[in-house]
């Protein structure tokens, strides 16, 4: 009864101690953290599971672990403050993985970053077609921020009187020089019919190509790896 009742004091003072840290450090969500600061929750949480499995950890050890801990973060958070060259290391810098509706391979390359992964985050920015973008930019925590080029910015289309038109999805028949053959059959298209289309627009190689999309409305959409 006795070991019952010290892992329930244990897990409650490890638990506000994790919410009074948090909040003192004015984190925002977990969603929305840095790299460093994923680590350093996943750093005292462990701290928090040593005290109930470890016999030898009470809960003024647990207590003692956030505290510094809790300390040695504000410390790197003044750093980093004070010191522009420190945060790069720290908390990585934002990245341009796209410039002037390019897609720099380099970039998403240094950031273990691959097209498949890169069309993730745009879908979750309800952007489906590379077209659209004229920057995008990959933050230090994950996510990415896009600037649209001007023809595809939000409009409501009743502001011009305009009659609604069917959209559809656009399909990946290419992605960073591989042919997807099962996007090319959804699309009702053959891998000589793509040939075809890339050599109308002098391009002998599929390999060359970082990204072509076909959508029905638009037609074929492709962009080539361009050189470093």
């Amino acid at each position: 009864m006795e070991s019952f009742l010290s892992i329930i004091v244990e897990l409650t003072v490890g638990l506000f101690g994790l919410l009074l840290l948090t909040k003192v450090m004015g984190r925002a969500s977990m969603s929305e953290a840095t790299p460093f600061d994923f680590i350093a929750m996943i750093v005292v949480g462990d701290f928090v599971s040593d005290a109930i499995y470890d016999p030898k950890a009470n809960i003024f050890k647990v207590l003692f672990a956030i505290l510094f801990w809790g300390i040695l973060i504000f410390l790197i958070d003044f750093i980093t403050l004070k010191f522009d060259r420190s945060r790069g290391f720290f908390e990585s810098r934002p990245e341009i993985v796209i410039s002037e509706g390019i897609v720099d391979r380099n970039v998403l390359k240094k950031n273990k970053v691959d097209m498949n992964h890169l069309q993730m985050l745009l879908r979750d920015r309800s952007i489906f077609s590379f077209r659209e973008i004229e920057y995008a930019v990959l933050e230090p925590n994950g996510k990415i921020s896009v600037i649209r080029k001007p023809e595809f910015e939000t409009t409501i289309r009743a502001d011009f009187h305009l009659h609604g038109r069917a959209v559809s999805l656009p399909s990946t028949l290419i992605s960073d020089g591989v042919i997807i053959q099962r996007n090319l059959k959804k699309a009702g298209k053959t891998e000589q019919w793509l040939r075809d289309e890339l050599k109308n627009r002098g391009i002998e190689d599929p390999k060359r190509v970082m990204i072509a999309e076909w959508r029905q409305e638009d037609g074929l959409f492709v962009q080539t790896v361009h050189p470093s």
